[in-house]
């Protein structure tokens, strides 16, 4: 009995000891494990954990809110025992990705708060496996969708929260796997409409609604009859559109304040034909209530008529198929109104107009049909060769008529123009005589008017080396006084230059007359050979005069003495003439 005893305690100090160590929270200073409302819980807020903390696998509640998890992966809470969890909290734990299979181990799960995360999509399967899923909180992720069977079957989830996700679509399918729920909390999002059967759940209780921009037109209709019949709730929703109907409540509004204005488009809206094509345009029509549509061509309505041989019909065609749990629930009334042109002729080119009507409003769609102008084509007549003809020849008579005239005027001017001419013997002797070579002639010198030019060169007398040429050297005696210039027929221009000499002998009157009545004049002497006269071509004169005399025959004995006719030395007289 003593052993039994023993053995018992002993066992029961055993499952003490073992029962105490989850309130170590496994070592981990930033937990706090504890016992809260008859649950072992452990509370790991904001402790700065990046992975799931490994706790001791009997912790019913788990609070990680403020922890920077980011993800989970598949059996997260399985890999590291917590299969117990009752309870999770895992809001603003910046979760971006959740496996589909990261909860599918925690079949006691009651409560799963995953709000004020960056879940942009959740997998249908996500939840797959909390069967006693009872509170769903998925506030502030930034979820547009909501797909068809967004959760799978939860049958005893009692309440869904779902605002401030930035919902803007919910298929109307999304939420029939949750039978048991009684509140559906779905406020302050961004959705426009919703389809009648969107929450059609048999125990639905609660439905918020408020703060979205319902847009009050034909496709919200039915949905705002079922919630207003339903009694979900008694708070205040209001219309964000259209404008005439912005901030009114849901309960003034009746179902025919519920209605959409025609709308019109053409297809195509410009079409370029030939004339004599067949063409086919439409106009698609929709609206609520539904619009009668008809074509209109130059303000003259278009119809069908009797006659079978028309080049114009109308057709209407109603949308078929039509789904009104994916379509646009406006898809239902809408139709295609064609309009095809058998021939197409001229007087069809212009604007067509599209006209949709209805009692709340008018809306119009136009089409431009082009067709090319016409054409005049002129036919090709053989060319005129005649005129070109006439053309040749008359080019061909004003080229030989202006050479002509040209050879003409040629000719002409050839014989102004005075024959070359030979000198006489006599001439030529007269110009060897009286004609001496430059010491420099170039190509300039040769273009005077005359082809000749007088130059007068001048050498030192002190050096015979540096001489031109031999100069003329002529010896005259006579009485001192001025001499008379050259006489007129030496003036330039002349067709040559020569030498002139005057000549006076005193008391001869009778045996030896006055040859020119004067002196002797040169040319004077230059020092330079390259210095062209400044005057004419006989240079400026200087009268020859001196000791030097010039003997002739029977002249006086007495004043000739000692003078031998013809020597005259260098240094007292010397003269060079140059004519060329």
């Amino acid at each position: 009995m003593i052993r039994a005893w023993s053995g018992y305690l002993t066992f029961i100090f055993v499952l003490a000891q073992a029962g105490s160590d989850w309130l170590n929270c496994a070592d981990i200073t930033e937990c706090h494990c504890k016992w809260s409302s008859g649950k072992k819980s452990a509370l790991c807020v904001s402790a700065g954990l990046k992975q799931l903390p490994n706790l001791a696998a009997d912790i019913q509640v788990l609070d990680l809110h403020g922890n920077p998890l980011k993800k989970l992966e598949e059996d997260a809470f399985g890999n590291i025992g917590l299969l117990n969890l009752q309870r999770l909290n895992l809001s603003l734990t910046s979760l971006q990705s959740v496996h589909a299979n990261a909860f599918r181990e925690l079949r006691i799960l009651i409560e799963l708060d995953l709000s004020q995360n960056q879940l942009l999509r959740l997998s249908p399967d996500t939840f797959k496996g909390l069967e006693r899923l009872r509170l769903l909180i998925l506030n502030d992720n930034p979820m547009s969708v909501l797909v068809a069977e967004q959760f799978p079957l939860l049958k005893h989830l009692k309440k869904l929260e779902i605002s401030r996700c930035k919902l803007r679509t919910v298929h109307p399918f999304a939420f029939v796997n949750l039978q048991a729920l009684e509140t559906v909390n779905i406020h302050q999002n961004l959705l426009s409409y919703l389809h009648q059967d969107t929450f059609n759940l048999p125990v639905l209780k609660t439905l918020t609604l408020s703060d979205n921009p319902w847009y009050c037109d034909c496709r919200l209709r039915e949905f705002h009859d079922w919630f207003l019949n339903s009694n979900l709730g008694n708070e205040e929703v209001s219309c964000g559109g259209p404008e005439k109907k912005a901030e009114m409540s849901w309960r003034v509004l009746k179902r025919d304040d519920f209605v959409c204005p025609p709308s019109a488009t053409s297809s195509p809206t410009v079409i370029r034909t030939e004339p004599g094509a067949e063409i086919s345009f439409g106009c698609f029509v929709r609206g609520d209530p539904k619009p009668t549509v008809s074509w209109s061509f130059h303000q003259i309505e278009i119809n069908n008529t009797t006659d079978k041989h028309s080049d114009i019909m109308v057709n209407k065609y109603q949308l078929d198929n039509f789904d009104e749990y994916n379509d646009d629930f406006l898809n239902k009334s809408a139709q295609w109104v064609n309009l095809t042109i058998t021939n197409v002729t001229s007087d069809l080119s212009g604007e067509w107009k599209c006209s949709a009507k209805s009692p709340v409003g008018e809306a119009n769609a136009y089409l431009t049909l082009f067709l090319p102008k016409a054409r005049t084509a002129t036919a090709r007549v053989a060319p005129d060769y005649s005129t070109f003809f006439l053309i040749g020849g008359s080019l061909l008579a004003m080229t030989t008529a202006g050479f002509i005239s040209a050879c003409v005027c040629w000719k002409t001017k050839r014989r102004r123009v005075p024959p070359s001419r030979s000198f006489t013997d006599q001439e030529k002797k007269l110009l060897d005589t009286s004609l001496a070579v430059s010491c420099d002639r170039t190509s300039g010198d040769l273009g005077s008017a005359y082809g000749f030019e007088m130059l007068d060169r001048s050498i030192s007398m002190e050096s015979d080396d540096a001489r031109c040429l031999e100069p003329v050297q002529i010896t005259i005696e006579g009485p001192p006084g001025s001499f008379p210039p050259p006489p007129a027929e030496f003036a330039l221009p002349a067709p040559y230059g020569n030498i002139f000499i005057s000549v006076q002998v005193a008391g001869h009157g009778d045996e030896y007359p006055d040859l020119l009545g004067g002196g002797a004049t040169l040319p004077r002497r230059s020092r330079t050979c390259f210095l062209k006269s400044a005057y004419d071509n006989m240079g400026p004169r200087i009268t020859a005069a001196g000791s030097s005399t010039w003997s002739l025959p029977g002249a006086n004995a007495d004043k000739n003495v000692d003078k031998d006719p013809l020597t005259v030395p260098l240094s007292t007289f010397s003269t060079e003439f140059t004519a060329l």
